[in-house]
């Protein structure tokens, strides 16, 4: 049986919620608060758990594209919560202007000193720039930009259409332009200085607009229309010319979950990473990383799109008391924490589609998924096929159908399982005939 390209069609949105435009899930209205440069104050950490408290249900996200997002909001308290969050600064003008705002930053923007450039003055000019020119705004929602300062910490596995990488030359420092020809792969198209690369970005972006504008069925995202136009239309369409930027090999930088958990406070740019479990902070949790941060570290939580934050400033005399914190609230602070090893949606206390609380059974099932690797994501468990939670193949993945679970390997949640049908145990113990000797 053939594997299909996407999922169910009916299943797909196709737009991604804001605060201005919330989305309504299984249990009330998603709000998401796109946090510019991804840097938190303390104060503003412990603001939006109140909110949190009082206009939702006291869980927060933390999404793959460093956002945070407030659950279970009731439609009549929507206007009183945008006003706080208006006053906060956390809402822009419009719903439009809002959506176009998807750029992952550099977690330690500013703070790593082997980076090339300043990763928050980018994001910042590179923000502006999108949100700033209604002809943007007609972007598709999930098209996004990554600002990679080139330091310790590479974002190559962050799924987005537009990377802006720093690089040291000699003539100084300069930005690398990429964008994705399919998904996980990079083509350099241009090398700018730093003043340059927003609106070399914006001239991509005005490009994508157009060139979709003209397709049935317009594609949303930057490989598509590679695919369909041809790189040398987008390069005529944006004015980058016809070739293509040649640049030495990058040194080789460690990403995602596991690079940035644990204590770092020896080591240069020194902060903590502390794991969001399954990708969700109570609102107790947020609170407590605010207290933290205010107390014991430099004031700041920064956001990452591995689903961690990291709390810089934090001095290793610190340590003997922070960790007891980390432990009590029940946070992700290990590398080798089981929880790292699955990955999963809302599932159904939080998702009309779901069919299965797949955020109870990833518990039941992280020590068996810990056991299939040493390290890294291993186990997707998927409420329904869209696979929300990890769009690309996963080692393995559980995804619910009717309220069972079907068994994917080396595939996505809509592709054809090697099993169907399998209760919670018997999926624990297919996965647990595949785990390491």
């Amino acid at each position: 049986m053939s594997r299909p390209d996407k999922p169910n069609p009916g299943l797909v949105k196709g737009w991604c919620p804001g605060a201005r435009r919330p989305m309504a899930t299984g249990d009330g209205l998603l709000v998401r608060l796109r946090i510019t440069a991804g840097i938190v104050s303390a104060d503003l950490a412990g603001e939006i758990a109140d909110l949190s408290r009082r206009f939702g249900n006291e869980l927060i996200d933390l999404s793959q594209r460093a956002n945070l997002q407030i659950r279970g909001v009731e439609p009549q308290n929507l206007d009183e919560l945008l006003g706080h969050l208006d006053r906060l600064g956390l809402l822009d003008p419009s719903a439009e202007a809002e959506a176009v705002r998807n750029i992952v930053p550099s977690p330690l923007a500013g703070l790593d000193p082997s980076a090339a450039i300043d990763g928050r003055t980018l994001a910042r000019a590179l923000e502006a720039r999108l949100a700033g020119d209604p002809t943007l705004h007609a972007l598709p929602g999930k098209f996004g930009f990554v600002v990679d300062e080139g330091g310790r910490l590479s974002l190559d596995d962050v799924a987005v259409d537009v990377k802006l990488s720093g690089i040291g030359t000699a003539e100084g420092p300069r930005v690398l332009v990429a964008i994705a020809t399919r998904p996980a792969h990079w083509q350099a198209i241009a090398l700018v200085t730093p003043e340059e690369a927003p609106d070399r970005a914006a001239d991509l972006a005005r490009a994508v607009v157009k060139l979709r504008a003209a397709l049935p069925d317009a594609p949303r995202r930057m490989h598509e229309i590679v695919a369909r136009t041809g790189i040398a239309a987008l390069f005529r369409a944006s004015g980058f010319g016809e070739i293509s930027a040649e640049v030495a090999s990058l040194r080789p930088r460690r990403s995602g979950a596991e690079a940035v958990l644990g204590d770092h406070t020896h080591e240069p740019g020194g902060c903590i990473g502390i794991g969001a479990p399954y990708g969700r902070f109570t609102a107790d949790q947020l609170a407590l990383l605010g207290e933290l941060a205010g107390e014991r570290a430099a004031g700041e939580i920064r956001l990452t799109p591995w689903r961690t934050v990291l709390i810089p400033g934090v001095g290793p005399e610190k340590m003997p008391r922070i960790r007891p914190w980390i432990a009590a609230a029940r946070l992700v602070f290990a590398a080798d924490d089981p929880r790292l090893a699955v990955v999963t949606c809302a599932g159904s206390t939080g998702c009309r589609n779901a069919t299965r609380d797949t955020r109870a059974d990833a518990e039941h099932l992280a020590a068996v998924a810990r056991r299939l690797a040493r390290s890294g994501t291993t186990l997707h468990v998927s409420g329904c096929e869209k696979g929300c939670a990890h769009p690309g193949p996963a080692p393995f993945t559980l995804t619910a159908r009717g309220g069972a679970y079907d068994l994917v390997r080396d595939g996505r949640a809509w592709d054809v399982p090697i099993i169907s049908r399998l209760t919670l145990d018997e999926a624990a113990a297919a996965l647990a005939d595949h785990t390491l000797p």
